[in-house]
């Protein structure tokens, strides 16, 4: 097969442009506890992390609540009780939202942008999204009958069985992210096409890989923590990790550095990879500087490694290098915006791209932007930024910059999810939503960190400015609710019977997952294909085709 971006028909697909419905097969749950498609693995882990990421972001809204004025405000019924949804908004958005979000956008088309057949391990990677999933109900379960990551007034014995189950379940959940990975990874290594190196390889595909090597070495040290933790717990002697001396070392803070800088930032670097991806489509030319942007993804990651950051094993100083990594993760994220802004200046017009997919990813890195920018501000000793709620307020900006490059990718690559284009009003609505509520949360709170707002609001600050900042942080969490809402609903309505189907490459694309058909039948590809030269297979295969005028004067 040559690579076209589209099958060799003409009339016809353009007709199947009118028809209703996805052109694939209907799936029903054995395919979901048996296949072996990449494509249907994908959609098990994207639906369900959307799904999620609504509900957490509804949680956030209410501890926002209860954190406006925390000495009158009751809805959790204690401070244990607030400090045990406060940690699972944290911990859930992030390893049951966002996390899985992206590897489930992975599963789905990294295999096809390196023109696989298919996932490695595709089974293994199915069973990691049940344990994922089983994982996440544990925890939250166990969370919500008074487990969490710690207590405020001291761990008893009834709270420590409902704290270790949560610590249980916790594992369960990273141990799935890391196998999902896995799979990923030796996708890209090992079932690559013909001519595709790794300097060639597209770069959400390259994005995944730098987050998998970063995820591979820090993750395990979390894991490691938790398992120190429960057996602490469990054990008979005087708890050291988890300390039921009130407001000592808690759980949490041995868990924590996980969901804050630098180590949070790691949980973005797909947006980046969703950025090279739809900057050059939307623009409509090549990306000249592939290389430099690969480079720059891989030298974010590196800035992104929060496992040396241990406060229970903290015993040499670590300020200088906090510094380093606190600021230097900014640079990459600018320099990857004013190449995107180069490529798009210097793009052509009439390229039918989604709206949704190109502001989202825009936005998802200028917030990103802006948290590196907060993260250096936090890094540096005279601000005094340490353990105020400008912490909770760069975890939420980097949330909502996850969050809109996700949204951005599934209406980028919403053809191959599912055979459909989602519904283009409601993806702006969305993106428009989790974008502003995403810096009220977070821009206020990095404010109020400023004037020694705690992270953890137990009781109210007697700074009215704070009192306003809260609220604002309160309604950007509201406004996150409704676009995460508003992006679930935009997908349930593109999922209907009557939703018309998607072109093969209604983007006008570049790279190998826009040459098979949406969604893609197994095995991906009809045909061989053919060997790679460069990044953007499909835009050599355009530029080698004749043109008009060249017909014409050959005739």
């Amino acid at each position: 097969m040559t690579m076209t971006e589209a099958p060799p028909t003409t009339e016809v697909a353009e007709d199947a442009v009118e028809v209703a419905g996805p052109p694939s097969r209907v799936v029903g749950f054995y395919d979901w506890i048996s296949s072996s498609d990449h494509t249907t693995i994908g959609r098990l882990w994207v639906y369900t992390s959307v799904i999620v990421l609504v509900a957490m972001a509804a949680v956030g809204a209410i501890v926002g609540i209860e954190g406006i004025d925390a000495a009158d405000v009751d809805l959790f019924g204690g401070t244990n009780e607030y400090f045990r949804y406060w940690s699972l908004h944290r911990m859930g958005f992030a390893l049951l939202a966002v996390a899985p979000l992206f590897i489930g956008l992975a599963i789905l088309v990294v295999p096809l942008q390196i023109g696989a057949t298919n996932l490695a391990f595709p089974r293994a990677a199915l069973a990691a999204f049940w344990t994922w999933l089983a994982g996440g109900i544990i925890l939250t379960t166990a969370t919500m009958a008074g487990g969490g990551w710690g207590a405020l007034d001291g761990v008893t014995s009834e709270e420590s069985d409902a704290i270790a189950l949560t610590l249980v379940g916790t594992g369960m959940v990273i141990v799935s992210l890391l196998v999902a990975l896995m799979c990923i990874v030796t996708t890209v290594i090992a079932y690559r096409t013909d001519g595709m190196s790794l300097l060639r390889v597209p770069l959400f595909s390259w994005s995944m890989l730098v987050t998998a090597a970063v995820w591979f070495l820090t993750l395990p040290i979390l894991l490691v923590n938790l398992a120190l933790v429960y057996v602490d717990l469990q054990g008979p002697g005087p708890f050291v990790f988890g300390d039921p001396e009130p407001g000592e070392r808690l759980i949490l803070a041995q868990l924590g550095w996980a969901l804050e800088q630098p180590q949070v930032f790691a949980l973005a670097i797909p947006a980046l990879g969703i950025l090279g991806s739809v900057v050059p489509v939307s623009a409509g030319v090549r990306n000249s500087r592939h290389w430099l942007m690969a480079t720059l993804i891989g030298v974010y990651g590196l800035f992104s490694i929060g496992g040396w950051y241990q406060p229970a094993f903290n015993d040499i100083d670590q300020d200088l290098l906090f510094v380093v990594f606190g600021i230097g993760v900014g640079v990459p994220v600018l320099a990857l915006l004013g190449g995107a802004m180069a490529t798009l200046v210097g793009g052509r017009a009439g390229v039918a791209l989604p709206g949704t997919a190109l502001i989202g990813v825009l936005g998802a890195v200028l917030v990103l932007l802006a948290a590196g920018v907060s993260a250096g501000a936090r890094a540096i000793d005279a601000f005094e930024l340490a353990g105020t709620a400008a912490v909770g307020g760069i975890f939420a900006l980097v949330m909502a910059a996850s969050v809109l490059a996700g949204i951005a990718g599934l209406w980028f690559w919403a053809p191959k999810l599912s055979g459909i284009t989602f519904p283009e009003g409601l993806g702006r609505l969305a993106v428009t939503l989790v974008l502003f509520g995403g810096v009220a949360a977070g821009g206020a709170q990095v404010v109020a960190g400023f004037f020694d707002a705690p992270d953890l609001a137990l009781e109210t600050v007697d700074e009215d400015i704070v009192e306003v900042l809260d609220a604002v942080s309160l309604v950007g969490w509201v406004v996150v609710a409704a676009g995460a809402l508003t992006m679930l609903a935009g997908i349930a309505r593109a999922l209907s019977p009557n939703a018309p189907a998607a072109a093969d490459d209604p983007w006008h694309g570049q790279t190998l997952e826009w040459a098979t058909s949406s969604p893609p039948e197994p095995g991906n590809f009809a045909e061989p294909l053919e060997p790679v030269a460069s990044a953007a297979p499909l835009l050599d295969a355009r530029e080698a085709e004749p043109s008009a005028d060249d017909e014409g004067e050959d005739a």
